[in-house]
């Protein structure tokens, strides 16, 4: 794991904030930070390309100068390599390059300081930098948890109750926390009726199996594997639709020079949810070599969640009261890092970091 060492107090927000991915990735692990992990649809070395993200005047999106974008591992945006595979940006004229983190705070990182001009980034995480005063917008919901998160427990274990004095794991600060609050919260509990132990996902999976722990908050593939070890899925997401949104956010100097290049992008996504829908067998194929996962594998994960079309992104960027809605799942998320120090302050209006031209198509040629 790469050093996390922050050299300011925005990245001392965001390691408070963010959801440690680095457990749940495929055998790209290997890959730096910034490598290109489509070079084929630009042509240009994806170092070069970053650096000139940070304050450049000069559109993005061409091919002498790539969008680049940072991708995570998760099920929901391993999607864009498919849409990468099958020339799906090419078609829509934008190149993109994908930078692969296989430690998804790094890709935080990289974001806030320039190095890539847009991230996947689970809804929460945007709060600590909208405090800091980080411009940037989430211009697309990618997708929702529908069970790629989860409570799994050992043998003797049958209900949330049942938790009390046991030894408990997942990350403090991440999505996986605030998820498993939240599941004592509605069971009459707190954090000091059972054991708590801090781990990483990459840690807290292999604990489990191991039976070092009692239970753990998971996410996929580290969830199915500790499944697949014995483990019982006690509470999953299913049981919380859009608590956990994942997003695409842009750097707000990239909006301002390339807005055609972010719609062109956004339909993009679109496109290839069209044909996520249909299990185009070379769309998933496309995904499948570019993450380096196996087909059965990955179906099982794009079964965790719920993958955002045109109309469903639409939607949720209406103003709503309930998780279905991004600006009241943001504000939730807000307090909850509030409420447990993650933050000092509630933002003044969470919803300002939400741009909803790009799904609308408004910038379209």
């Amino acid at each position: 794991m790469k050093n996390l060492k922050r050299i300011n107090s925005l990245f001392l927000a965001v390691i408070l904030t963010v959801g440690m991915l680095s457990g749940c990735g495929s055998s790209n692990s290997e890959n730096s930070n910034l490598e290109n992990s489509n070079s084929e649809s630009s042509g240009a070395d994806t170092k070069e390309s970053a650096s000139a993200s940070g304050g450049s005047s000069t559109a993005k999106g061409t091919k002498d100068n790539p969008f680049i974008l940072g991708v995570s591992p998760m099920s929901g945006w391993y999607a864009w390599y498919g849409i990468n595979g099958t020339g799906i940006f090419e078609d829509n004229g934008v190149y993109v390059d994908i930078s692969f983190f296989p430690v998804y705070s790094d890709s935080l990182t990289a974001f806030y300081s320039g190095q890539v001009d847009g991230i996947c980034i689970a809804g929460s995480d945007a709060i600590a930098p909208l405090n800091e005063g980080v411009e940037f917008k989430i211009v697309l919901v990618n997708d929702n948890s529908y069970g790629a998160d989860g409570l799994v427990v050992q043998n003797g274990i049958s209900s949330v109750k049942d938790l009390k004095g046991k030894t408990v794991t997942t990350e403090i600060g991440t999505l996986e926390h605030m998820f498993l609050l939240k599941i004592l919260k509605e069971n009459g509990m707190t954090i000091d009726d059972i054991n708590f132990t801090n781990m990483t996902i990459n840690d807290a999976g292999p604990a489990f199996i191991a039976g070092s722990v009692d239970a753990a908050v998971l996410w996929e593939p580290t969830l199915s594997t500790a499944i697949d070890a014995g483990g019982t899925l006690l509470y999953s997401t299913k049981e919380e639709p859009g608590l956990i949104p994942d997003t695409l956010a842009v750097r707000q100097e990239v909006l301002d020079s390339s807005s055609d290049a972010v719609q062109k992008i956004v339909n993009s996504w679109f496109a290839g949810v069209e044909k996520l829908k249909v299990k185009d067998k070379e769309f998933i194929g496309a995904i499948c070599t570019g993450a380096e996962l196996e087909y059965d594998d990955y179906m099982v994960m794009l079964d965790g969640v719920t993958i955002f079309d045109k109309a469903m992104n639409e939607e949720t960027f209406k103003t709503g009261e309930d998780y279905a809605y991004l600006n009241y799942t943001l504000q939730k998320s807000a307090e909850f890092l509030l409420e447990t120090n993650m933050i000092t302050e509630l933002p003044e209006d969470v919803s300002s970091i939400l741009d909803d031209t790009y799904i609308k198509g408004q910038n379209n040629d």
